[in-house]
């Protein structure tokens, strides 16, 4: 690295946010980091919610300490320009930050006018803007979109404007905090293969905080780690992944693939390390030899929805926000009691218009939509709100109590339950979800990601018989993800109902005995997880993409194989009903 320019200089950085609150203990978001980042590399940032991810991007363009305030000892060097002598002003002529929420940096009515924005600021010449603003916009696919109002987006569109706007500017360095964490699977591939190009191709600096550990393994140069505000993990990805328990110790998780190596060593004492689709199908298809008989054993069909009376039925359901484009076109389907349902599409294709005419907050234009039997447009969302209960994508759009043991209170006051009752049910939920050292501060010094949890948390108090989640694992962790996941089966196993909007194709793999589809409002698909992925043409109309594990099953199914896995874990154990392998030699890394 000492023979390449350095764009990024970090030397013995400490930093505290300001104390806003009596009972706030100040705690150092980010405890001695040091790092230098050469020009044009791309750097992938990963840590738990709270580790400091965020703190640090901040830093990188001045922002902290000059907009928060706050203890700062150490140096941030941005090509030159230490962010301690430097306004933030000037420091945007070098570095560029797209933030974790889009909505906190999109200030115009247009796309177009918001994606010119920067190089307006900056001087640039009109018609070289127009040629930006048109780049930016075709290369995160929003050119279609260059005249629409970012308030009638969805939130994964919101992140491409964002993107797109900081683009334009064509800084030096790029710093993003979680900037695909709402973008469908297509999306997220898109944006992480542009900014590899940019980085390869014209020495753009990448500097992104992310949980898609798959993508960042694949498309960065380099990998950090946070943990409690310190540097833990600095390296290349394949040298990281020779350490998988590392990660996981962390709580990060691992690359799909490489899951499935380290599990099957686990379960059979040989070493099986491999982090692509290649790598993994070389190291085991001379264990698969093909034979007149199956290798492996079917696994066992998954259950079937359950047969309770119908909790949610919508007939021929029709919405638009601009008359000229339906955002709902006819959509019929039925949700019994018990369910596990998740709604999947593109950006932008209808899923939290639907999920919001579940619990009042959208009525139909046309069509009917009934929940335990009654018709909603009569009905006000505090009298379905007791019943349903909706986790918003953007917690910032529910939070509004002064505490977290407020926001968690304030539902079950509403439902006027005794106070002895409701502060019984804060404490539990607070311990349950990890909050409880939070309890009473605000909910705005919290992370992004801790803001999810406490709208989950809050839904969750007021015991819902129905509960909508849309897109509740953005920015999450693996293991805060999977504690979270954990909560939401449990409460599906105790007879509640779940919708679940995401994009997180795995996700749905491991979690969904029931999966919709909609793509541009209408309704594509409503069956099991298997069905759709046996459906090439459906999934790429979705922009969805099948989990890498089960490409390689389909990869190895030639060979006697079975390719009816749709997790690592699915994989090993079907993996190990197949007959006597032999053995074969372990081979380098791949």
């Amino acid at each position: 690295m000492s023979n390449l320019t350095a764009a990024i200089q970090v030397r013995d950085l400490h930093f505290t946010y300001p104390a806003v609150h009596p009972r706030q203990i100040a705690r150092p978001a980010l405890s001695g980091v040091s790092l230098e980042v050469p020009d044009g590399q791309f750097v992938a940032l990963l840590g738990r919610v709270g580790a400091g991810k965020s703190t640090l991007c901040l830093a990188l363009n001045g922002l902290a300490p000059h907009a928060t305030g706050g203890v700062f000892r150490g140096d941030v060097v941005v090509h030159e320009l230490n962010t301690k002598r430097h306004p933030v002003a000037e420091l945007a002529t070098r570095v560029g930050l797209v933030f974790q929420d889009p909505e906190s940096q999109i200030v115009h009515s247009r796309v177009d006018d918001e994606v010119a924005f920067g190089p307006e600021n900056l001087g640039v010449a009109p018609d070289e803007i127009e040629e930006r603003v048109a780049w930016a916009l075709d290369a995160t696919a929003m050119a279609e979109y260059r005249e629409r109002s970012p308030l009638l987006l969805s939130g994964g569109e919101k992140q491409r404007v964002a993107i797109a706007a900081m683009l334009a500017m064509r800084p030096r360095v790029l710093v993003l905090d979680e900037p695909t964490a709402s973008l469908d699977p297509a999306g997220k591939a898109a944006i992480f293969g542009l900014l590899a190009r940019l980085s390869r191709a014209e020495g753009l600096t990448v500097f992104m905080a992310t949980q898609e550990v798959d993508r960042a393994f694949r498309y960065a140069d380099r990998i950090l780690a946070l943990d409690e505000g310190a540097i833990v993990l600095d390296g290349q990805p394949a040298e990281l992944l020779r350490r998988p328990e590392r990660l996981q110790s962390l709580g990060l998780g691992l690359p799909e693939l490489a899951e499935v190596g380290q599990r099957l060593t686990a379960a059979t004492g040989r070493s099986y390390r491999f982090h692509t689709l290649r790598g993994a199908y070389e190291r085991l298809k001379p264990e698969v030899q093909p034979d007149a008989s199956p290798l492996w054993l079917p696994l066992p069909t998954p259950p079937e929805a359950p047969a309770g009376p119908p909790q949610i039925e919508i007939e021929g359901l029709t919405f638009h926000y601009d008359p000229a484009r339906r955002a709902l076109d006819e959509v019929s389907l039925t949700i019994n009691r018990g369910e596990f349902v998740v709604l999947m599409g593109r950006n932008g294709s209808g899923k939290t218009t639907l999920a919001r005419h579940l619990n009042g907050l959208l009525k139909p234009v046309a069509g009917v939509v009934r929940v335990e039997g009654e018709d909603t447009r009569p009905r006000r969302v505090a009298e379905l709100a007791r019943h349903v209960g909706y986790v918003f994508q953007n917690p910032d759009h529910q939070i509004f109590a002064p505490t977290v043991a407020d926001e968690v209170a304030f539902g079950l006051r509403v439902q006027g339950l005794p106070a002895s009752i409701v502060a019984e049910r804060v404490a539990e939920t607070l311990e349950r979800f990890g909050l409880t050292r939070y309890a009473d501060l605000p909910p705005a010094l919290l992370g992004f990601g801790q803001r999810r949890i406490v709208s989950l948390a809050s839904v969750l108090a007021t015991q819902p018989s129905l509960l909508i989640l849309d897109e509740p694992t953005d920015g999450l962790d693996a293991r805060s993800q999977a504690e979270l996941m954990a909560t939401i089966e449990r409460f599906n196993a105790g007879g509640g109902t779940i919708l679940l909007v995401t994009h997180d194709v795995r996700l749905m793999a491991e979690h969904a005995r029931r999966v919709l589809v909609l793509d541009a409002g209408r309704l594509i698909f409503d069956g099991a997880p298997s069905g759709l992925f046996d459906r090439p043409d459906l999934l790429a109309s979705a922009g969805l993409r099948l989990p890498l594990v089960r490409r390689l099953a389909q990869r190895l199914g030639p060979r006697g194989a079975s390719t009816n896995v749709n997790s690592p874990a699915q994989f090993v154990a079907a993996w190990q009903t197949r007959q006597a392998p032999q053995p074969v030699a372990t081979g380098q890394d791949i």
